[in-house]
Order: C-alpha cells, then sequence, then structure tokens
C-alpha cells in the first residue's frame, strides 16, 4: 500500500471508531467460516506470536510490525503458525455511507508494514482499556486513542518506506556505479528495481538531491575527465567506455556540462601539470 495515498485516505474520510476486541489462538489452531463484521472496516494489529490471516481468499503471513486492513463482510481464514500463542487485536471504525464510493480503500485490504513500535501495541492496549469502561468520557477518550493510534500507524509506515527505499537508492547508486559504461538508463534501472519510473525518480531525488539522469550523467562525466587526464585513449574511446556510443553526443554533454570540449580539457589538465 502506497503510504502517501493512505494518508490521503483517512486525512479526509470521516473515520469514527466502533469497538475493539482481542483474540487468543494456540498453536496450530485454525479458524474459517466466518467474516468480518457488515458496515465497518478493521485494522487487524498483531500482538503476539504470528499466522496467516487470509481476507478473500488472499494470505497474508502477519506478526507484530505490521497491520493488515480489511473492509466489510469478507471472508475469512486464520491459521497459526510457528509454536507461540497467537494474539491480535481488531479496531473497527466506519466511515458514512455517502462517502465509501469516494473513498475505495475503505472496502479493501492491504497490508501496512510499521515495523515494530510499542506506541501502536500501547495505544490499542489503552483502547482495549477505554472501550471497556462506561460513561461518556471514556466514549470521548476512546475516540481520541483510535485517532492517536491511527496517526502512530501512518507515521511508522512513512517511516518504513522511507528506510526501505533508503536501501533501495543506496543499491541503487551502486548500480549505477558498475554499469554507468553500459546503455544505461534511468527506465532501466527503475526496471532493475521493481519501481515505476517517476517514484523511482522521485525516491532517488529525495535520497541523492538530484535527479537520477543528472547523477547519471554527471558519473559518467567524471569517470571520463579521469580518464581524458590520465589515459591516452582517443576521445571517441573514452566516449564508449563511460557509455557514450555516439562520439559527438558525448562532446556536446561534456561541453555543456563543463564549458569546456573533451579536447580542451585534456589539453588543459596537461598544460596545468606541467607546473606541478
Amino acid at each position: 500500500m502506497d503510504i502517501k495515498y493512505l494518508i490521503d485516505y483517512y486525512a479526509h474520510a470521516s473515520v469514527s471508531f466502533t469497538d475493539v476486541f482481542t483474540n487468543k489462538m494456540e498453536p496450530g489452531q485454525v479458524d474459517t467460516g466466518r467474516t468480518t463484521a457488515p458496515g465497518k472496516c478493521g485494522l487487524v494489529v498483531p500482538l503476539a506470536g504470528s499466522a496467516i490471516f487470509s481476507f478473500n481468499g488472499i494470505p497474508y503471513v502477519m506478526e507484530p510490525g505490521m497491520v493488515v486492513h480489511a473492509g466489510p463482510q469478507m471472508p475469512i481464514e486464520i491459521k497459526v503458525s510457528g509454536d507461540k500463542v497467537w494474539e491480535y487485536a481488531v479496531v473497527h471504525y466506519n466511515i458514512p455511507q455517502k462517502e465509501v464510493s469516494l473513498y475505495p480503500l475503505a472496502a479493501q485490504h492491504f497490508l501496512i508494514h510499521t515495523g515494530y513500535h510499542t506506541k501502536i501495541i500501547d495505544y490499542v492496549q489503552q483502547l482495549i482499556e477505554s472501550h471497556s469502561l462506561p460513561g461518556n468520557m471514556s466514549i470521548f477518550k476512546a475516540k481520541t486513542l483510535f485517532m492517536n493510534l491511527l496517526e502512530a500507524i501512518l507515521v511508522s509506515a512513512k517511516v518504513k518506506v522511507l528506510d526501505t527505499a533508503s536501501d533501495q537508492m543506496e543499491q541503487a547508486l551502486q548500480y549505477i556505479h558498475e554499469n554507468y559504461a553500459t546503455q544505461l538508463s534511468v527506465s532501466k534501472i527503475a526496471e532493475e528495481f521493481g519501481v515505476e519510473r517517476r517514484r523511482f525518480a522521485y525516491l532517488f531525488e529525495q535520497h541523492t538531491g538530484m535527479n537520477p539522469s543528472a547523477y547519471l550523467t554527471e558519473y559518467r562525466l567524471r569517470r571520463a575527465k579521469d580518464l581524458l587526464q590520465y589515459d591516452d585513449a582517443t576521445v571517441a574511446e573514452i566516449a564508449e567506455c563511460v557509455g557514450y556510443a555516439d562520439c559527438f553526443y558525448f562532446s556536446r554533454v561534456f561541453k555543456k556540462c563543463t564549458g569546456v570540449s573533451p579536447t580542451a580539457y585534456r589539453k588543459k589538465m596537461l598544460e596545468e601539470a606541467k607546473y606541478v
């Protein structure tokens, strides 16, 4: 689930807390033949152990550090995995019927990676306690805790995405450094890492401060400068060595970025070397 769409959804939909419950299952236990609650959306928050939780036949391997969203009246199946007791909480909320068509996420199931955060577990436990108590003050507190829980989930998921993206972009940089001499393109790099091109460009610029096309060009030109200064290869050979099949195009790019042609740059470096 793209965290941006998730934040947009909870920022604008009129979500309201309805109820919360917890459940425990023994190792090897299976629960089938049920559906999610009618007219309600739910957030399944693992508290301990692990299980395979299926919605509409789609399985999610669940453990603390993730949250699964489910829509109303979805067939569910739970299989406890591992040798520990599986414990989870389900937090129900709803949105007005008139908004259902505006926010399709409400009727969908999807996984939210949050990483393990005690704040999320604490909010769930406080929510369970408040919901069990009588009185308007408890009702009000439960509403507040629900919004705090949503915020904790969204913030944790955003941080998780950024951490994951950071690792991925470091790998992309390494890939560029190792393959710059080939016919490399931003589309090819994005495809290599399984990311849509525009999304890749956005994440790359967030990580490096440069768009990937500009970074690739600058890296190639740095290597070209080294070769022009310390190697006797022709300009055409150097162009090919840094990923440019067209020598004339390479020369235009080089001059545009440095202000001088490759030949003039080489001559300048040789002149300066005489006085070192």
